[in-house]
């Protein structure tokens, strides 16, 4: 007996270092530092003790510097430049795996105690690769840490009735306020604890409705209690009140669209995501596992409801909270279904050597035998379809992250600069007090007037670009080519072509221009001819991944040299025929062309990016315009329906459908028969 409860012990350990070897490897991933906010935070933590204006003002920009800004995550700032100062990004990557491994465990030893071990462990599977969707250095790590504790806290002085313990959630909030905007989600937890512990006893109290009211106020008071008190101790940061309701105002001064705030049901149609399917399937499982905390209980927990729905509608709101919705789901689940695994195990005889003898070693294999196959998967992910690693392996910064900011110093460039909305955390971090940014990541900081009048039209209308180029007197173009919007996209190709402008710099990440007018003449020197573009392009290449060759291969294109994103393609699909991304990028390549053989390479290409699970409106788009060129109109049509069947709003399939009717009904075309 004690020999297998050794060997069961051993087999327990051998899972949850699996489990946690499975988020290490997933939250290994290096920052890539110019599309990230990581470094507008090193800036808060690094001046907010120095000039207070950081707390309130848009500091870090030259083009609105007046424009009144709520820091609401200076703190976290703060303990992240502390943890830099000490150790570098790499200690950085190494706080950020500590914060995800506490929340998790958190989280994990409250499903085990709800649903078991072996359960509790092939939940978590899940759930782990559901966290791959928000792996960077984030103020919100940290409040992942303080939801799953106040769950804990709650859930605990919930069953004991201590309720001294709640003064715990006081004083987090009074700390969350300062750290990151979702301190609201513990003022909603508790929220949804005194509004659960008030309404049983209302509705079943028999009477008036003041002796209602007062049977619930009775039983919600410990909970409300400490509600007003965590919202009072809320006003504890600099911008007080304004700060405490700021949750409920960020979006109202949000003129920039960014994709972690959009919908997966709106991204699923723009990319490939794995972690949507996952998402799917938790919720189901989530709604499942209602069902049978009711069937068992013939009620439902209204904490838990209020909880669920709340989570669920911030995953679906936005994908950002996706990771979030995970660790949520799993004390959910194991919530709801703890009723039924202690009913199946303690009070059913004939099922007790079943469950406690010959299931444990079934789902033991079962969880081992994802976490063997899974670890190698993720090792490897990176280097194949990037489906959960994103960015290279380790610790610290992607490779050649600094070398720009390093160029930009050695040679003595200056403001004012130009750059994108990605790479403005990254400048502030780099150059300030010396140069300030045009424009960073931060859309609230920013009037939306700014976003839709100044920052897009300036990259998509060369005029726009020619009137503020002069009001603004730019002198660098400082350029995160990685940007993937439609207006930064045009801005690069015109201004690698604009003669006014002499690139002198790019990087796997960046490109650095000058003026031709005002520019230093030295630095002028060094601008770069096509021969001098060709050979620093292949000297990257051939030191980069897959990834950043993909990447050099775009700016090839941006810069009017398809053939080394020609090259670059088939040096990729050389080693990896069923490459995705190289097999789309090589069929929209030929599709730029006007000649019938490279519309047939065109659709070839596309075809098989299609069937290597490359299944985007934008695809089905491309196949459908070379058809067109092909004058297989068949073969279009059908193509932009199937864009449709993935995107009912996919604007260039309607448009080109519209266009097939209206020349049919001209009798200009065949009828679809």
């Amino acid at each position: 007996m004690f020999s297998q409860l050794k060997t069961e012990k051993f087999w327990r350990r051998l899972i949850f270092i699996g489990l946690l070897a499975l988020i290490i490897i997933i939250f290994s991933q290096r920052v890539q530092f110019t599309a990230s906010d990581l470094g507008r935070h090193l800036a808060n933590g690094q001046i907010v003790f120095q000039d207070h204006r950081v707390l309130f003002t848009n500091f870090y920009s030259y083009t609105e510097p007046d424009q009144a800004f709520i820091n609401h995550h200076w703190l976290s700032g703060v303990i992240f430049y502390g943890v830099y100062r000490l150790g570098g990004f790499a200690a950085l990557s190494v706080f950020n795996i500590l914060l995800i491994l506490g929340a998790f465990i958190l989280a994990f030893n409250f499903a085990r105690r709800k649903i078991g071990f072996y359960l509790a462990g092939l939940l978590s599977l899940p759930v782990i690769f559901l966290l791959s969707e928000r792996v960077e250095i984030r103020p919100e790590i940290i409040s992942y840490l303080f939801i799953i504790v106040s769950w804990v806290i709650i859930d605990k002085v919930g069953e004991t009735k201590k309720y001294r313990h709640l003064w715990w959630l006081v004083l987090l909030s009074a700390f969350w306020v300062n750290i990151h905007i979702y301190f609201f989600i513990g003022l909603a937890l508790l929220g949804f604890k005194a509004a659960a512990e008030f309404l049983p006893p209302f509705i079943r109290t028999a009477g008036e409705w003041r002796v209602r009211l007062i049977a619930g106020w009775q039983a919600a008071k410990p909970w409300a209690r400490t509600l007003i008190f965590a919202a009072l101790a809320g006003l504890l940061n600099p911008n007080t009140w304004r700060g405490l309701i700021y949750p409920f105002n960020i979006f109202r001064n949000y003129g920039y669209e960014i994709a972690e705030n959009k919908s997966i049901f709106y991204l699923q149609s723009l990319m490939i995501n794995h972690n949507f399917a996952i998402f799917k399937w938790l919720l189901f499982l989530l709604l499942l596992s209602f069902l049978v905390y009711y069937f068992k209980n013939k009620r439902l927990s209204w904490f838990v409801s209020f909880t669920a729905l709340f989570f669920a509608a911030l995953a679906l709101f936005a994908s950002r909270n996706l990771s979030l919705f995970g660790l949520v789901a799993l004390l959910i689940i194991s919530h709801n279904l703890s009723a039924v695994y202690h009913y199946l195990r303690d009070a059913r005889p004939a099922l007790l050597f079943v469950w406690r003898r010959q299931l444990p070693p079934y789902l033991t294999g079962l969880t081992l035998l994802i976490i063997i196959i899974a670890i190698p998967y993720l090792l490897t992910d990176y280097n194949r379809q990037g489906s959960f690693i994103k960015t290279e392996s380790g610790w610290g910064l992607v490779t050649g992250s600094i070398d720009s900011v390093t160029f930009f110093k050695e040679h003595r460039l200056a403001g004012p600069i130009f750059n994108n909305y990605d790479l403005g955390s990254a400048l502030a971090f780099w150059l300030y007090p010396q140069e300030r940014v045009f424009v960073d990541n931060r859309p609230e900081a920013y009037r939306n007037e700014f976003f839709t009048a100044v920052y897009k039209p300036l990259q998509s209308d060369p005029a726009a670009w020619r009137k503020y180029s002069a009001q603004y007197q730019f002198q660098t173009v400082y350029f995160g080519y990685h940007d993937s919007t439609p207006w930064a996209q045009q801005f690069l190709r015109r201004i690698l072509q604009d003669p006014d402008w002499a690139l002198v710099y790019f990087d796997r990440q960046t490109v650095i221009l000058v003026n031709q007018k005002t520019g230093d003449p030295d630095t002028l020197k060094n601008a770069m001819d096509v021969w001098a573009f060709r050979t620093r392009w292949r000297e990257l290449a051939q030191q980069s991944d897959i990834k950043n060759k993909l990447q050099l291969a775009y700016l090839a294109q941006a810069d009017g040299q398809p053939d080394l994103a020609a090259e670059t393609y088939q040096e990729i699909l050389f080693a990896q025929p069923n490459n995705r991304q190289a097999l789309a990028a090589f069929g929209y390549l030929y599709a730029a062309a006007a000649d019938a053989a490279s519309q047939r390479r065109a659709i070839s290409y596309l075809q098989r990016a299609l069937e290597a699970g490359y299944r985007l409106p934008g695809v089905y788009d491309a196949m459908g315009l070379a058809a067109w060129q092909l004058r297989d109109y068949q073969k279009a049509e059908a193509a932009w329906h199937s864009a449709l069947r993935l995107d009912s709003g996919d604007a260039s399939a309607l448009y080109y459908l519209k266009q097939i009717d209206y020349l049919r009904s001209q009798g200009k075309l065949p009828s679809a028969d």
